[in-house]
């Protein structure tokens, strides 16, 4: 990018064919810049807030760099396996000069295709990609090693009892599993650590005592660019690269050490004042938000598949299922519809119940869409909103959820631009720092509001604290028990009849429920963690009523006819949809702009027709991301995704497709607007709203609001 700027800069107002080429890519990166957005990251900065009346209101918050602190780490999990590289090569198990260590991992890179394994193999400090036949044995020890490292001694063990052989003959699977390194061992380090390399230090002192003074290298070199200028900061980045050489050579698994920085605000209180009656609407809209969560679906599907396979008061052990099962509950959502519930979902109707409320509200504000295209907003109550989810079923409605709505103050409105799950999920790998929470009521909060979301009816609460391969999932410990390797592969899937779910019990019998806090996509966790998620966990909504309507028209080919605007969706005191517009072939956009002042007239022109603001939003519809199945998103949320092949390719699109500021009374942004819309897949444009002020940060604001579990009745029934 540097290279593309300097060249730029030495031929200003005359840019050659090779510096129109890159305009578009200097321009995205400029108005990132100017917005302070990551072009990469979902967070530029996160802090913590506490209520309080004598608070910031929620409208004058301002970002003060001097309180703010930038941590900058290695990545966890590949610092963890460089490491594990030097003090446990795999090639001295493979020629027999090393035991069999004693704990045991998959090869981190390991895949599976179909009936086949592949893998990289070491040995002579040369890698191989080898492969194997995936049959019923080494089935059974790669679903024991899927949520992490486990003991050897429980993986013979466990192996034995499942496939129903001797313990030597398992123990002689699981020593030829090792010898080929499809199986690894484990870290010599917790993957959670807050001091990550001070622990690789002290492990590699004895192990490898040239390794230690790289290590502490690294330390010295990311305290420099956490603290230093900018040329330090670079030169620190290029010690930090070089010290990863050093270290690769050292290590049989080498890796690219990333370096993270997450920047944290602050801790501040903030006042309601001026925003009680938007966030009690904010509250009706989560009730209206949630019914759209497809954790609903997939809970319900994944009941009926159960009880199709194992009976109604069926138990069967869960890593061994998990994976068959997410595949059977992804082909049924594949085909649900209101008509096929009936053959997939509970035996009550409730998922009917549930596809037939989400119709009837979509039709609803999809008919008020169109009523009011010509106008400006779309206001109603938001009490009606919440009214469109009163015949949810309870089934739905009755156990505790928590979504994380994200907000923006415009006005004395409260702009919607997300709803994540809740219960901490944006928030986990901020907990514990100093900067964040100094006084640790964050974490202590959180731990109450997980309690009386999830265990106040029986069940133990047990967190997964594993990394699974993502620095994402990195964070503090918050709960007294976790959920390891081991227990994993002692857990049972259980339905219970006389109320219709399934449930979790341990190795002991008794029930359990498992909170994955990371930040990582959960259907890209593994197939056992997602399904423990599925049992009553929410989801990501994606709901959006406008791109739902105009996907239904029948009366407009954008190809052909003209820009299209619908208005802004307003329940209460919250924006739920920003004014919309998408282009048609009357949008002025030439391939190769001729005359600059002639191509803005154009556009003006364009915008005068259609009352399109100059501060808009390119953005791309979700259901237009590759992996994303089209047929499946009849609701107007987003669909589950496939695998975890999807998942990565997804977040691909997404990058490529991040929202795009466009100032349309820039002549610059004009002329490159041609090539922003040919690398984008057709979406529409929205209005910057708030719009960019001179001076003024960015400030969007993650209000968790928690639905309580509902008590019983005193004959057992949902109240």
């Amino acid at each position: 990018m540097l290279d593309a700027v300097l060249r730029y800069r030495r031929s200003p107002g005359r840019p050659s064919a090779r510096d129109r080429k890159s305009e578009r890519g200097l321009i995205q990166h400029y108005a990132r810049a100017i917005l302070r957005v990551s072009p990469l990251s979902r967070l530029t900065a996160a802090g913590f807030a506490t209520w309080s009346p004598d608070g910031t209101p929620l409208d004058q918050t301002r970002f003060d760099r001097r309180q703010a602190a930038g941590l900058l780490s290695i990545d966890q999990p590949l610092l963890s396996g460089l490491v594990g590289g030097i003090a446990n090569p795999p090639d001295a198990v493979s020629a027999g000069t090393a035991p069999i260590p004693g704990l045991l991992a998959r090869n981190p890179m390991l895949r599976e295709e179909g009936d086949r394994i592949r893998f990289l193999h070491r040995a002579d400090g040369r890698s191989r990609l080898l492969g194997a036949v995936l049959n019923d044995g080494l089935a059974t020890v790669l679903r024991l090693t899927a949520l992490g490292p486990i003991p050897t001694e429980a993986l013979i063990e466990q192996t034995a009892l499942r496939l129903a052989i001797p313990p030597q003959e398992a123990e002689a699977l699981v020593t030829a599993a090792a010898r080929a390194q499809i199986l690894v061992a484990g870290p010599v380090l917790d993957e959670q650590s807050a001091d990550l390399l001070g622990d690789a230090e002290h492990a590699l002192a004895d192990r490898c005592p040239e390794a230690a003074p790289l290590l502490t290298r690294l330390r010295d070199a990311l305290d420099l660019a956490a603290r230093g200028s900018v040329t330090e900061r670079t030169a620190a980045l290029n010690r930090i690269e070089a010290t990863e050489k050093q270290l690769n050579a050292l290590s049989a698994a080498p890796a690219r050490l990333r370096v993270n920085e997450d920047y944290l605000l602050a801790p501040r209180t903030v006042s309601r004042d001026g925003y009680d009656q938007p966030l009690r609407d904010l509250a009706a809209v989560a009730r209206f938000y949630a019914m759209f969560d497809r954790h609903h679906d997939a809970r319900s599907l994944l009941t009926r598949a159960f009880v199709d396979r194992f009976g109604s008061g069926g138990q069967a052990p869960l890593l061994d299922h998990a994976q068959d099962l997410v595949a059977e509950v992804r082909a049924r959502q594949a085909a649900l519809t209101e008509q096929t519930a009936a053959d997939h979902g509970p035996a009550d109707g409730s998922l009917a119940a549930l596809l037939k409320t989400r119709a009837d509200a979509c039709t609803a504000l999809g008919d008020r869409l169109l009523a009011a295209r010509a106008e400006e907003e779309l206001r109603f109550g938001a009490d009606w909103l919440a009214e469109l989810a009163a015949a949810v079923p309870d089934r739905f409605s009755a156990d505790g959820a928590s979504y994380g709505m994200l907000v923006q103050p415009a006005g004395d409105r409260l702009v919607v631009n997300a709803c994540y799950p809740g219960h901490g999920q944006l928030t986990t790998r901020f907990l514990g720092q100093p900067q964040a929470d100094p006084h640790g009521d964050p974490p202590d909060r959180l731990r109450r509001r997980l309690h009386a979301l999830y265990g106040s009816d029986g069940p133990r609460l047990v967190e997964d604290h594993g990394l699974h391969g993502s620095n994402l999932n990195h964070r503090m410990r918050l709960l007294d028990r976790t959920m390891t390797a081991r227990d994993w592969a002692a857990a049972r899937l259980v339905h219970d009849p006389a109320t219709d779910r399934l449930g979790l019990l341990d190795g002991d019998g008794a029930p359990v429920r498992v909170l994955s806090l990371g930040m990582k996509w959960i259907d890209a966790q593994p197939p056992a963690l997602l399904l423990a998620v599925w049992l009553y966990g929410p989801s990501l909504v994606a709901f959006d009523p406008v791109e739902r309507t105009h996907r239904a028209r029948r009366d407009h080919d954008a190809r052909t006819g003209g820009t299209t605007a619908y208005p802004r969706l307003v329940a209460g005191h919250c924006v739920l949809q920003r004014r919309r517009w998408y282009p048609g072939a009357d949008l002025p956009a030439p391939a190769e702009p001729a005359d600059e002042v002639s191509d803005l007239l154009a556009v003006t022109a364009w915008r005068a027709r259609h009352d399109v603001p100059e501060q808009i939003v390119i953005k791309t519809p979700l259901w237009r991301m590759p992996g994303l199945d089209r047929d499946r998103d009849r609701d107007g949320s987003a669909p589950e995704a496939g695998t975890a092949a999807q998942i990565q390719q997804i977040v691909a699109a997404r990058r490529r497709e991040k929202p795009q500021y466009v100032d349309l009374a820039s002549a610059l942004m004009v002329r490159v607007l041609p090539r922003l819309m040919e690398r984008r897949r057709m979406g529409y444009f929205e209005e910057a709203l708030p719009e960019v002020r001179t001076g003024v940060h960015a400030a969007e604001w993650a209000v968790e609001l928690d639905r309580l579990p509902s008590p019983p009745h005193p004959e057992g029934g949902p109240a």
